[in-house]
């Protein structure tokens, strides 16, 4: 189901990513960013074997286990935030909205303790991993997951659209390939580790993109 859902999500990118892309100049190939890539890709595909053969159970995947310190999860989220989703479409939010893009960018500072006071807590206390299993534990359980599952897909898949617009732009410009192509292959590797490696694989592919980005 969970791979169902991810398959979903890329494809709707592609698409829905298409009306956003601009021309690009065909670039002579740069070998160096061409290995580096692959070493980045290899490194990820690595974490995410090493990761599916720790992920045994709920807990694993979500949480990876709970093995996670405050830096690792602090490094992770700093990772996740640089992003193309903040490259390109924060950047020309700020742009074209001055102040306003600028307030809508530091919006998740208020989100995030309103969440870790207020739900997080509460989530553990329960044992449970995500608000729809909350939800379905007091409500009916069928109706409220697929509530939750198409709600989740629409947030995600307009966030999903500037990530797989930045990832199909570089991979068509480093390896000359159809934009579509391109996408589709991003979406692939995306698929593989957060569906096999759960939340321990995504947490050290951050981590690593974070230093990476930083250095």
């Amino acid at each position: 189901m969970r791979s169902l859902i991810f398959l979903l999500l890329a494809s709707a990118g592609i698409f829905a990513a298409e009306a956003l892309t601009g021309a690009v100049e065909k670039q002579p190939l740069n070998m160096s960013a061409i290995i580096m890539f692959l070493i980045f890709v290899s490194a990820t595909l690595g974490i995410t074997y090493w990761a599916a053969k720790r992920t045994k159970t709920a807990k694993d995947f979500y949480t990876a286990g709970g093995g996670i310190t405050g830096f690792q999860n602090g490094m992770a989220i700093a990772g996740d935030f640089m992003s193309a989703a903040s490259f390109l479409g924060i950047s020309a939010l700020v742009y074209a909205k001055g102040y306003d893009g600028l307030i809508y960018s530091i919006g998740f500072l208020v989100g995030w303790p309103i969440i870790l006071f207020l739900v997080a807590e509460q989530l553990r206390n329960l044992g449970k991993y995500t608000f729809a299993d909350v939800a379905s534990y007091r409500l009916r359980q069928t109706p409220i997951r697929i509530l939750a599952a198409f709600g989740s897909i629409l947030t995600v898949l307009l966030y999903l659209i500037a990530q797989m617009v930045g990832a199909g732009k570089l991979i068509q410009l480093l390896f000359g390939l159809d934009y579509e192509v391109a996408v589709i292959l991003v979406g692939i590797l995306m698929i593989l580790y957060v569906t096999f490696g759960g939340m321990l694989a995504t947490t050290w592919v951050q981590i690593i993109k974070a230093f990476l980005l930083l250095s």
